[in-house]
């Protein structure tokens, strides 16, 4: 019988130094191979790289895959011929645990200004994942201050929400849109969003973070949205200037900085064609965006600021006007949901 103990006790010990010495086991913590300064030199690496039109400089997997605006192209091609320069803007995302860094530059490409996005997945100190998104022609970007501080601030442990519960709040955001229900969002009283640029959400008490355009007309699409700054997100969505979205999906999630609450996601929002007009609470009618009247999808990338559990800070660079259920260029992405017209 104390025989049997004695094994039963040395089995168990061994168990035990097994576990430690494998990482990932047992509940072990797993270990960042590139922590955050690691993945902001990754991302330095790959925009000079891009600057000098030398893809030879990086650090890339055999089966690494690169897209531009959801297309898979050999690196080295697309952007990578045209690009002039970086211009003054730049909000990097990080995801240690994940290897993933993301970040949103302002750009020139033969001249012209635009906006980028950039994804990297690191692993192994390889590239195996490279996905960007390029706003061409986008004069918005010339004007472009730095990001807001509140971006970079950590919140408190107890304030925190989990990976998961980011996630959810992430979908949420777009249950909201795609199905005109502002109250699916867990949405802040401040909630500033900027779109390539372009500032198309404010809480009632917030500020614009950049310029507010020059109004072309006052009949618009654009004027409706004007009118609707101060709001704050959730009423915003209400009023349904936003109804010519019918449809999300193909959602990723890459990036989920639980620390600063920050999640990155690539998704696809879907237009049908059938929504005409918005009749706004001034009792104006304004007709929507032509480029929203025949079926198409927006390729989207899209960060969310949480503090206190509520979304606060939207920040998006993304390309419409695609192909209608062309999607991502990525697999893995989830179904999503689309409100019946």
């Amino acid at each position: 019988m104390l025989q049997q103990v004695l094994c039963r006790w040395v089995l168990a010990l061994s168990t035990l130094a097994l576990c430690a010495a494998l990482p990932g086991l047992a509940g072990a913590a797993p270990r960042a191979d590139c922590d955050e300064a690691c993945l902001r030199s990754v991302m330095d690496g790959y925009l000079h790289a891009l600057e000098a039109h030398d893809p030879g400089r990086l650090k890339v997997a055999p089966n690494a895959r690169f897209t531009e605006n959801g297309v898979v192209i050999p690196l080295g091609e697309a952007l990578w011929v045209t690009f002039s320069g970086l211009g003054s803007y730049r909000h990097d995302f990080y995801d240690p645990a994940n290897g993933a860094v993301a970040t949103y530059v302002t750009m020139r490409e033969n001249g012209t200004p635009g906006y980028l996005m950039v994804r990297l997945k690191v692993a192994g100190q390889r590239l195996t994942e490279i996905e960007t998104v390029v706003n061409r022609d986008a004069p918005a970007s010339l004007t472009q201050p730095a990001y807001e501080p509140l971006w970079d601030q950590v919140e408190p442990k107890a304030r925190r929400l989990t990976r998961q519960q980011l996630i959810d709040g992430a979908l949420a955001y777009m249950r909201a849109v795609a199905l005109e229900k502002g109250e699916l969002a867990p949405f802040g009283e401040s909630c500033i969003r900027l779109e390539n640029g372009m500032v198309m959400a404010l809480g009632p008490h917030d500020q614009p973070p950049v310029p507010l355009r020059p109004l072309a007309h006052e009949d618009d699409w654009a004027a409706a949205v004007r009118l609707s700054l101060g709001m704050g997100c959730s009423k915003q969505i209400d009023t349904g200037v936003y109804a010519f979205i019918n449809e999300y999906d193909n959602a990723r999630f890459p990036l989920v900085d639980v620390d600063r609450q920050i999640i990155f996601a690539v998704f696809d929002f879907r237009r049908r064609g059938t929504v005409k007009s918005v009749t706004m609470p001034n009792g104006r009618t304004y007709p929507m965006m032509p480029s929203t009247q025949w079926p198409n999808e927006v390729l989207n990338t899209e960060a969310w600021k949480f503090q206190n559990g509520k979304i606060t800070r939207v920040e998006a660079v993304f390309l419409g006007n695609r192909t209608y259920k062309q999607g991502t260029g990525w697999p893995g992405g989830r179904k999503g949901e689309k409100r019946p017209m």
